[in-house]
Formats: structure tokens, sequence, C-alpha cells
């Protein structure tokens, strides 16, 4: 490790790393409750659904970091740079994985090969209908492409106004959708608008330090969301009440965004360091493969739940069994990877 990469803000590695473990277990569950909720009972999928809402801060939280990392003012980043370095790596990371998921596809179904699966790879990859964790590809090269935008904003607002930017966002991309709880869809919206942009702007605005709130607070509102995202998760299984979904499955409830934001403020420390000791060194090392990890993963899980038909509710130690053998083994193929010069950019 070069004294550039040892010296620095190493808030961000411990961020990366715990959202990748939230996402594992948040898709493991998911899918697991999707495939054997007939098998279950209301208890069982109650709770296997509340680890999924519980984790819902996992993908916000990388969006921060990235939005904390780039938004800078004082980064330099020239619309070649954008392209031939932060939009290439995603945009070969999603043709790549949409050709990969294909080929899974056809060894998983049993087809033959033939060159309409490359053909059928490439109409995925335009429609966006390939494996839908993917989905977060699409946003991050969605968010690139505007980022000389967002960063003229944050270059040129002043504290107020920059607050007054973040509570709008709040306002027409978190609070106003909760009418949906109700049947009724809001006529107000943004021009250009989704909710990852919030998150976008308040990595950046906790890491600048607009967005000032005490720690102890964030703990206090952590909490306060996580509570009572068990709360409305015990509602809606017991009281079968699917309007609190609005609430509980989506990044633009102000929970998961209270949670979320809370969440990076907590972890956030606005400090340099040298890492040192084997621990700080395996975060390093877990952090650069934490979007390999992302992209690897969903293999695994519908490998084991899936095709194997492993029924992890049946003996639960198999939920551990589950995580801990996708977790590894996409480690393992992401750090491989990592050694093969091409493929080191992209994933």
């Amino acid at each position: 490790m070069s004294g550039k990469d040892s010296v620095r803000n190493h808030s961000f590695e411990y961020m990366r790393s715990i959202a990748c473990l939230a996402i594992v277990l948040m898709h493991m569950m998911n899918v697991s409750e999707i495939l054997y909720r007939s098998e279950i009972s209301k208890s069982s999928d109650c709770f296997s659904m509340m680890i999924v809402y519980l984790m819902m801060w996992a993908v916000p939280l990388f969006v921060m970091v990235t939005g904390a990392l780039i938004l800078d003012p004082s980064k330099n980043i020239s619309l070649k740079n954008l392209y031939g370095k932060y939009i290439l790596r995603v945009f070969g990371a999603l043709v790549l994985f949409t050709i990969i998921f294909r080929f899974v596809d056809m060894l998983m179904n049993g087809e033959s090969f033939s060159a309409a699966v490359i053909g059928s790879a490439f109409y995925k990859l335009f429609t966006a209908t390939s494996w839908s964790h993917l989905w977060y590809l699409y946003l991050m090269i969605g968010l690139y492409v505007l980022l000389p935008a967002y960063r003229s904003v944050t270059a040129g607002l002043d504290k107020k106004t920059f607050l007054y930017i973040l509570a709008v966002y709040a306002v027409f991309l978190s609070l106003l959708p909760l009418s949906d709880i109700f049947g009724v869809s809001t006529g107000f919206h943004l021009q250009t608008s989704a909710v990852y942009v919030l998150f976008f702007f308040a990595g950046y605005a906790v890491k600048s330090g607009i967005l000032n709130i005490k720690k102890s607070m964030a703990l206090i509102l952590f909490l306060l969301a996580t509570a009572l995202i068990v709360l409305f998760c015990i509602m809606r299984y017991e009281l079968d009440l699917a309007g609190l979904d609005v609430m509980l499955g989506s990044y633009s409830s102000p929970l998961v965004v209270v949670q979320s934001v809370s969440l990076f403020i907590l972890m956030y420390k606005n400090e340099t360091s040298e890492k040192s000791g084997l621990f700080a060194k395996l975060i390093t090392v877990f952090d650069r493969n934490s979007f390999g990890i992302y992209l690897i993963h969903m293999i695994f899980l519908r490998l084991f739940l899936r095709h194997m038909q492993i029924n992890p509710y049946g003996t639960l130690y198999m939920f551990a069994v589950v995580y801990f053998a996708t977790l590894v083994i996409s480690f393992g193929i992401a750090f491989l990877l990592h050694l093969i010069p091409g493929v080191r950019r992209i994933v």
C-alpha cells in the first residue's frame, strides 16, 4: 500500500464494507422469502421482511459515500476523466455482468447456446431487464452523467441555499410520496428527480460540515427510525396493511432517509490516519473488493436457494451457512478478478 493510500480518511472503507455485508444479507432474506413464501408462517414472513427493511440503508450509504468523495469542488474531475474512469468502469461492469448473468441463466435453465443468447443479453442490457440488482449500476451512470451539474451546485451555493436544496429534495422525494399509503398519488414533482440525488448531496453535506448534526442526535434518530421500521413491519404483516409498504420497502421512505443519513453521520470521522493492524488491513482489502462482491453474490444466492433448493427456514442455521458461503465465495472470486489487469478496472 502506498503512502498516498495509507494516510487518508478511512471512514469510507468501513462504510462501504458494512454496506456490502448488509446488502448480501438483505438480498439473501428477500430471495428466501420470495422462493419459500408459501411454505412459511406469517411470523417467519414478517421476520424475513423485517431484516430486508432494516437493511435498506445499505444502498443509500454507498451513494452518500460516492457523493462525499466526488462532489468536493476541490477535486478536479474533467469530462475526460469522468467518462474515461468513472462511467467507463460502471458501464464496463454492466456489460460484462449482463453477459455473464445471461450465460448463468442459460446453464441453470438448461438452455442450449446460440447466437440468440448474446443478442438477448444486449437486449437486457439496453432495457435494464437483466438481474435486478444491476439497477444500481444504471443509477450510478445516471448520477455520473449529471455530475458536472451537481458539482457546480456544490461549488456555487452557500450553506443556507444548500440546506434549502436538501430540504426541497426531502419534501418532494421522501415526504410527499407517502400519500401513496392512502392510495393518493401527489401531483407535485421535481422535474428532474430521484431520491438518490438527495443521498448524493447529503453525503457531501455531512463531509463538508454543511449538514452538522451531533453524533448523539444522529444515534437517537437512527434508533428511532429503526424502531419505527420494526413497528410498522409488524403492523404490516399482522394487520395485513399493505399500504405500509410505501413506508417500508422504498428508498424514498422518510424512515430510510433518516436511518441512512444518521448512520453516515455516526460512521464518518473528519480525520486522516495511517492504517495499522491486521483488522484495518483486512477492511481495506474487503472494501477494495466490495463492488465485485455486490456484482457476484446473486449468482450464489440463486444457486443455493433456487437451483439447489436449500430452504433455510427448515433449519435456521442454514441462513448463516448460505450467507457466509455466499460472502466468502464472492469475495474469493472478486479478489482473483482483481489480479487480472483488464478486469481490475471494472470490478
